[in-house]
């Protein structure tokens, strides 16, 4: 636990502040006040400022603890979770799972939708790159293997100086790449394309990834846009709405009655019109 102090004008906005800079959830929050702010005497002796200690949880304890949770919630019985870091990415362990079947899935889909939503949950936090999800070594034993093929042509970059460009590949298969490749001191990896087409490049070190990208005549994936408004596309200009007054028909949808240049008949507080000048019949009067 890593303790870090924090001041505001109110223990509300402190709290508040941490929140949105750690991305920390309430289950994760824990704090000590250390100063309130007061109002002082008649406004004299005034303390404006309000100080909090907090105590800032590993990324790694993070990441377990939701993890235990979560599988408790769906019934999954197992002996301990174990963590590792490594850089910035945490490795878990879940150990002596009860149902491993269920918990692995159909070729590994289970454990790799959870692995995702463990990513998506907290790629916020600034101290972490990435989670990695195991139960009792499977997907340790199927990247090994994964690997065998890869490794001689990999090791081949090294020797001949010449970058390696690979077949394109689902995202789980990529990330297995990613992550051996950084662990050797003298590669580094590059990905080109877009969707399905996306594909790993692997390059000496030495190299520039300006560099690689002239080489291979490829270009960097593009990052996904982020949700909400979509932005308007290049080279169609957006669409001009007519003004208000130039509108054939209002919001309502009924058509507008065309202008006519015949005069309206005023009303009874101004001139009389023409025909409210005409001269009204007189009634007889009745006979005594």
């Amino acid at each position: 636990m890593n303790k870090l102090e924090r001041e505001g004008s109110s223990v509300e906005a402190v709290i508040a502040a941490f929140r949105r800079e750690y991305k920390i959830k309430d289950w994760e929050l824990k704090y000590e006040i250390i100063k309130k702010p007061s109002a002082g005497f008649f406004g004299l002796f005034a303390r404006k400022t309000a100080v909090l200690s907090f105590e800032l949880p590993a990324v790694q304890d993070r990441v377990r603890l939701f993890l235990g949770q979560l599988l408790d919630k769906m019934g999954i019985s197992y002996a301990q979770i174990k963590s590792k870091r490594e850089g910035k990415n945490v490795h878990l362990d879940v150990i002596d799972c009860k149902d491993p079947g269920f918990l692995i899935g159909k070729n590994g889909y289970m454990l790799e939708n959870i692995q995702f939503l463990l990513n998506r949950i907290f790629e916020n936090d600034r101290r972490l790159d990435g989670v990695y999800l195991d139960t009792d070594g499977y997907r340790e034993k199927q990247d090994a293997q994964f690997l065998r093929s890869y490794k001689p042509q990999i090791g081949n970059v090294v020797s001949s100086g010449k970058a390696l460009t690979l077949n394109p590949m689902p995202a789980s298969e990529r990330r297995v790449i990613h992550r051996y490749v950084a662990s050797q001191k003298d590669l580094r990896t590059l990905t080109i394309g877009d969707g399905d087409k996306k594909r790993i490049v692997i390059f000496h070190a030495k190299q520039s990834e300006k560099e690689v990208l002239s080489q291979t005549g490829g270009r960097p994936s593009r990052k996904p846009r982020p949700s909400g408004r979509p932005t308007e596309q290049r080279g169609k200009p957006t669409e001009q709405r007519e003004p208000k007054e130039q509108r054939s028909r209002p919001r309502g949808g009924k058509p507008q009655a065309a202008p006519t240049n015949k005069p309206r008949a005023q009303s009874r507080k101004g001139t009389p019109s023409p025909q409210s000048q005409r001269p009204r019949p007189r009634r007889p009067k009745k006979e005594q």
